[in-house]
């Protein structure tokens, strides 16, 4: 079975108080936040200690960051963070709000595109685990039409998919993907 987490910082919040999961027959999907850089650390430890294989970072998280949870790990966990176009960021960086916060998540033995949403005083996350191009663009449509103020998506998405999201929404709000768009 892959096992996948998607990292959210989220001052405040812990695995313990902010977490789903997700699961098919094929895949384990997390979807969890940590509150500061030591949290961060000791959560990626015990994913590698419980067999995790891919994690991705919200756009929070950077290169460097990234790395030392590499490290932290042992080498042992994929990890990619969320990254934009630079058109991207300069639309994120306008926003005038980033309370809700939507993702969007590839997960294997998915037929049905299913949703979750998790909430905090500082964001509200909404999640759609779907199964291909097609629902994603669909899952994306959605969010916008939802009134989300911003969209990051898994490591699936490489340049070519992140752009096919974003012409879906022709562009309305800012969309990362931590997949390699740069």
């Amino acid at each position: 079975m892959f096992k996948f987490a998607f990292i959210i910082n989220l001052p405040g919040e812990s695995p313990g108080s902010f977490s789903r999961i997700y699961e098919t027959k094929e895949s384990l999907s997390r979807v969890l936040a940590t509150g500061s850089d030591e949290m961060t650390r000791e959560t990626v430890k015990k994913l590698a200690e419980e067999g995790y294989e891919l994690v991705n970072f919200c756009g929070d998280f950077d290169d460097e960051m990234t790395k030392r949870y590499y490290e932290a790990a042992e080498g042992t966990i994929e990890m990619r963070h969320a990254d934009y176009f630079p058109k991207e960021m300069e639309k994120l960086e306008a926003s005038s709000s980033l309370k809700e916060y939507g993702i969007i998540i590839i997960a294997r033995g998915t037929e049905e595109t299913y949703k979750i949403k998790m909430k905090s005083p500082d964001c509200n996350v909404n999640v759609c685990f779907v199964k291909d191009i097609d629902s994603a663009k669909t899952a994306v449509c959605q969010l916008v039409a939802d009134g989300i103020d911003f969209i990051e998506l898994c490591s699936w998405f490489d340049k070519e998919k992140t752009e096919v999201v974003i012409e879906a929404i022709g562009g309305k709000v800012p969309v990362g993907s931590c997949g390699k768009i740069n």
